[in-house]
């Protein structure tokens, strides 16, 4: 048994030396120095994984240092990124390994390096073409451009969390590369409105669709150039005539009555084991006589939700949108027993009689459900506005 869990864990051990010595042979030399680092802590003697780390380390640094050999040499003005992504693999690459104990670091003639300047050279380079790339990309006053231009800036954030006047060309950028829409309401409808209900209508929430490089309006801004405008354009819009029905109808239930002997055969009252009367609970009908009065109005606004590209003067889609209200009420009064009543006829003859709402009202009432359905259109195609 002894002989089977010690060749198991030599097994063991082969294969955890041999993932490492695989990721060397892979050329995946950081996950081979971050394996063998990790075993050389615990057991700073295990040899095979010193030769592995030895050799990972040198031909990791080898393989960086001919890169930026390669970067230099090609005079790009955009290599500062990819140098400073270098050197930091670098300097990171050294910091692992620092943390081994000097007998091993000696074994694989570590010699610690101040990659500081070069880092500090490629950040501060980097920024500088970022910056200059931005400022040119501005210039050019078009809204892509400037939107490349607020990604330089961004980048120069990754080095620098105060550069120049870089917030203030942020904002630019942002500012000169978003999209303005406005939303608004058009009655092409044979129905004449209060000019409240188009204010109730233009309450809805927009805003909250704002993003990166559009930007929605419901009230309209002299200053403001849009890009694109939203029209709910009203087409139709009907109410039912009232609609007043009455309902008779009555409710039936048995409750206690009072008690009664229980009889047998002849006559006589029976009694229980102990000599008892037998008794039982006596029960009668009663009822409640119910008149229903259910009223019923209907109110209708049919329409689109109409795009356009204000840079092209072009219509770019057309939404068919429908927004009803119903008003439905039902009221009633009883006569007879109120213990009778069912819980739901309880609650009709709660509600106390109420006149029609008006035509007006009626159509008010569709604005919640206009605006409702012009908001969830708008989200879905707000990416549309982007562009």
């Amino acid at each position: 048994m002894r002989a089977r869990y010690t060749i198991f864990f030599v097994l063991l051990i082969l294969a955890s030396c041999n993932r490492s010595t695989k990721m060397l042979q892979k050329g995946d030399y950081d996950a081979a120095i971050n394996k063998s680092v990790k075993k050389l802590i615990k057991d700073p003697t295990k040899n095979q994984e010193i030769n592995v780390l030895e050799r990972a380390y040198r031909l990791a640094n080898e393989r960086d240092r001919n890169i930026i050999n390669e970067l230099r040499i090609s005079g790009q003005p955009d290599i500062w990124e990819d140098l400073f992504k270098r050197y930091s693999m670098m300097r990171q690459r050294q910091d692992v390994v620092s943390r081994l104990p000097y007998e091993v670091l000696q074994k694989i003639n570590y010699e610690k390096v101040d990659y500081n300047t070069e880092i500090a050279e490629a950040k501060n380079n980097a920024a500088a073409f970022y910056y200059a790339n931005g400022v040119k990309l501005l210039e050019s006053g078009d809204r892509m451009s400037a939107r490349k231009a607020y990604n330089q800036f961004s980048f120069i954030r990754k080095y620098f969390s105060n550069y120049k006047d870089v917030d203030v060309k942020l904002q630019q950028a942002l500012a000169q590369g978003t999209n303005h829409v406005i939303f608004k309401m058009q009655n092409h409808a044979r129905v004449a409105l209060p000019k409240d209900f188009e204010a109730e209508i233009l309450k809805i929430s927009l805003s909250s669709l704002n993003k990166r490089w559009v930007e929605f309006d419901t009230q309209f801004d002299e200053q403001m150039y849009y890009d694109y405008s939203i029209f709910l354009n009203l087409k139709q819009i009907e109410v039912s005539p009232q609609n007043m029905e009455t309902e008779k109808y009555k409710e039936t239930k048995k409750v206690a009555d009072g008690w009664e002997y229980i009889l047998d055969n002849n006559g006589n009252v029976m009694k229980d084991s102990l000599g008892n009367d037998l008794k039982r609970t006596k029960y009668k009908d009663i009822t409640a006589y119910i008149t229903l009065t259910k009223m019923n109005k209907r109110s209708v606004v049919k329409g689109s939700l109409d795009y356009f590209d204000n840079r092209s003067g072009q219509l770019i889609k057309t939404i068919p949108i429908t927004s009803e209200f119903i008003f439905d009420y039902k009221s009633g009064v009883f006569a007879g027993e109120e213990a009778a009543l069912t819980n739901k006829s309880k609650a009709y003859i709660k509600n106390k009689p109420a006149p029609f709402p008006t035509d007006l009202q009626m159509i008010f009432d569709t604005s919640e459900e206009l605006k409702r359905i012009a908001f969830s259109t708008v989200k879905r195609d707000r990416n549309r506005f982007v562009n």
